[in-house]
């Protein structure tokens, strides 16, 4: 088996492996450079995905996060494609929100959705076939929910198989899951690591259940909670919930995101939780809209759907009625936010002096001197906030339990800034550590791995 990682091995993100038999190609995501990465004005043209003889050709997608996936409305459409059966439903909605963007946004999202009606979607370890591979999706510990690692294997050659890692941590809601999975994992040639805090002396890996109890403990302090954090961390959103619902606080979000946890939970597990519409006749005969306020049950612990009001278009905001207007005012809130007029209508409602803000995210999007750098959230989230997050990576510990559980001929860094911290870390006495270059391609089951470690 070949492998060529055709952009990944000394950045974070944008990343793309290709794995080769007998002329069939895999290939591992198809993602976005981040902010800042190095990029060229020549377009990123790749035999077998993008351009030239794509008949045997497949695409696997690790996860849902832009840097894995963003660039797949390029892939030629003749392609199939893979992925974790509920990322995709959650990926589909974040795009089907983004077509509403004007501009070059918006008709990437409408062209990416289109793609993604044709993505075929799997579970964790149903092993399916491509050509001369055996795929076996294994479920990830991530910041992305239904995230995986691949194992490949060469379905010839038994001892012809690789670890394909994806991102990863054993700290989140699955760690525990995390160990047993790699201890079943069969011995390989290679695992492809992502090393993503290989480099950084506080990679913030606290577990996740310590956020959880943070938040339990500021919610029950502060009557306003508004909390920014990713739409699509699932994780951290059902932590944030039941935080709220163990301070007494309403937990309050927009249609958007209940319609993403409802991905993960299916609709039909919620109770009843908007206050619902009904059809009431105008003088003309027409049927009007109006809220009807016997539907909100936050006795049941689920969250109040926020519905935007139409009657005002030039003046975003949420409809709220009289009756939760009352509940907020006697028992608080916890809002999930995001830095939209309308959240911000709602936000200046709250008394200041009771309200705290929570940036439950990488603080990268509002550090100024970030090539991630999100004006519009710093903005939002202000000086006076609590920073409550933890990594979605892997940290050195983790990368070192797993390599002494996996038997593997060589560990081949990708997802780094610095794949030269690999043989620092992990010596090469101890690790077998293969570092390889953009575009080089290595012949994976006859590969000395000792030959371009200089």
């Amino acid at each position: 088996m070949k492998m060529t990682i055709h952009r990944g091995t000394d950045q974070i993100g944008g990343c793309i492996t290709e794995y080769e038999l007998d002329g069939w190609k895999l290939f591992v995501d198809f993602g976005d450079q981040l902010p800042g990465a190095p990029s060229s004005e020549k377009p990123l043209l790749i035999e077998g995905l993008n351009c030239g003889d794509t008949s045997k050709s497949a695409l696997l997608i690790t996860h849902y996060h832009g840097d894995h996936i963003g660039k797949i409305a390029e892939a030629d459409p003749s392609i199939p494609v893979y992925m974790g059966h509920i990322a995709h439903d959650i990926y589909c909605k974040l795009q089907r929100r983004l077509t509403f963007i004007n501009g070059e946004a918006g008709e990437k999202a409408k062209e990416t959705l289109i793609r993604c009606q044709n993505v075929r979607t799997f579970l964790d370890g149903e092993k399916f076939s491509f050509g001369p591979f055996v795929i076996e999706p294994v479920k990830m510990d991530h910041s992305a929910y239904d995230a995986y690692g691949f194992i490949i294997e060469n379905k010839d050659n038994d001892e012809d198989i690789v670890f394909h890692t994806g991102d990863f941590r054993a700290h989140g809601c699955f760690g525990d899951e995390f160990y047993d999975k790699i201890t079943s994992i069969p011995t390989v040639k290679a695992i492809v690591c992502e090393g993503t805090n290989i480099e950084r002396e506080n990679p913030n890996a606290k577990p996740e259940y310590t956020i959880e109890d943070r938040f339990n403990t500021l919610f029950k302090e502060n009557k306003y909670n508004v909390v920014f954090v990713s739409s699509t961390n699932i994780d951290r959103l059902f932590e944030i919930y039941r935080a709220a619902a163990e301070a007494g606080r309403p937990l309050l979000m927009d249609k958007y995101q209940y319609d993403i946890l409802n991905s993960v939970i299916g609709e039909n597990d919620w109770n009843r939780n908007d206050e619902g519409w009904t059809a009431i006749p105008d003088e003309n005969g027409d049927n009007q809209k109006y809220p009807n306020e016997g539907f909100y049950e936050f006795d049941k612990g689920v969250p109040y759907v926020l519905n935007y009001d139409h009657f005002y278009r030039e003046y975003p905001k949420f409809f709220l009625s009289g009756k939760l207007r009352r509940l907020i005012n006697w028992k608080g809130c916890v809002l999930i936010a995001r830095s939209t007029p309308q959240f911000q209508t709602l936000i200046d409602t709250f008394s200041k002096d009771k309200t705290q803000k929570y940036l439950s995210m990488w603080n990268g999007y509002i550090n100024p001197a970030s090539p991630a750098y999100n004006e519009n959230l710093a903005k939002a989230i202000g000086q006076d906030y609590e920073y409550v997050h933890t990594s979605g990576h892997a940290d050195t510990h983790t990368l070192e339990q797993m390599f002494k559980e996996i038997d593997a001929n060589m560990i081949i860094p990708m997802h780094t800034s610095n794949p030269k911290k690999f043989l620092e870390q992990f010596p090469e006495n101890d690790w077998q550590i293969r570092l390889i270059k953009d575009g080089e391609t290595i012949d994976i089951e006859k590969e000395d791995y000792w030959t371009n470690n200089e």
